[in-house]
């Protein structure tokens, strides 16, 4: 009977930490945006959508805006105000050739403040930067021309989502294992008692 209980009291334990994880929340409005240069054709300036502000923030994975040289957007999210939280930029170029680079300045927004946080760039498909404190908007500005001076893009960084997820503690599992040990500390007394 008494391992039943420990197991009882172990499943229980296990439980508990499953609803401690934290959201992770995608930007779904635009707060504010201005629009950069396209120094391409009307055509490409305009091809896949690009031009769709609401492209920054559909849940399409296929869909994005281009900020155009020097254009900014910012973007908010379900919830008002998050906090240490690491924030995904989401860059999409269809077949990256070798220098096309782009790059956009991140800043968070508290109360109108902007904090910059990073610089990310679309070698990759997904960047990240953190912010240490709270923010309720995320603000993008290009900056791909200053960054890359002879890039082969025409309308700066191409944004397909932002998202946030919550900065893991690395301290909690410790505490969880002292937490384990200090159980069987207890256990142990009992049973020789």
């Amino acid at each position: 009977m008494n391992a039943f209980k420990t197991l009882l009291a172990g499943l229980v334990l296990a439980a508990s930490t499953v609803g401690a994880n934290a959201a992770t929340y995608y930007a779904d409005k635009v707060i504010n945006v201005n629009r950069g240069s396209c120094t391409g054709s009307d055509y490409g300036c305009s091809v896949n959508d690009r031009q769709n502000v609401n492209n920054a923030v559909d849940d399409s994975d296929s869909t994005f805006y281009a900020l155009g040289f020097g254009g900014d957007i910012t973007v908010g999210f379900p919830i008002p105000l998050l906090s240490q939280q690491t924030i995904s930029a989401f860059e999409i170029t269809f077949n990256r050739q070798v220098g096309h680079d782009e790059a956009a300045k991140v800043f968070s927004v508290l109360n109108g403040v902007e904090s910059y946080l990073g610089t990310i760039t679309n070698f990759e498909g997904e960047n990240s930067v953190v912010a240490s404190g709270p923010f309720q908007y995320i603000k993008l500005l290009d900056v791909s021309l200053s960054v890359f001076p002879n890039t082969t893009s025409y309308d700066g960084f191409d944004l397909g989502a932002i998202k946030v997820s919550p900065v893991p503690l690395p301290a909690a599992g410790v505490l969880l294992l002292a937490g384990l040990g200090g159980l069987a500390a207890v256990r142990r007394r009992k049973t020789a008692a």
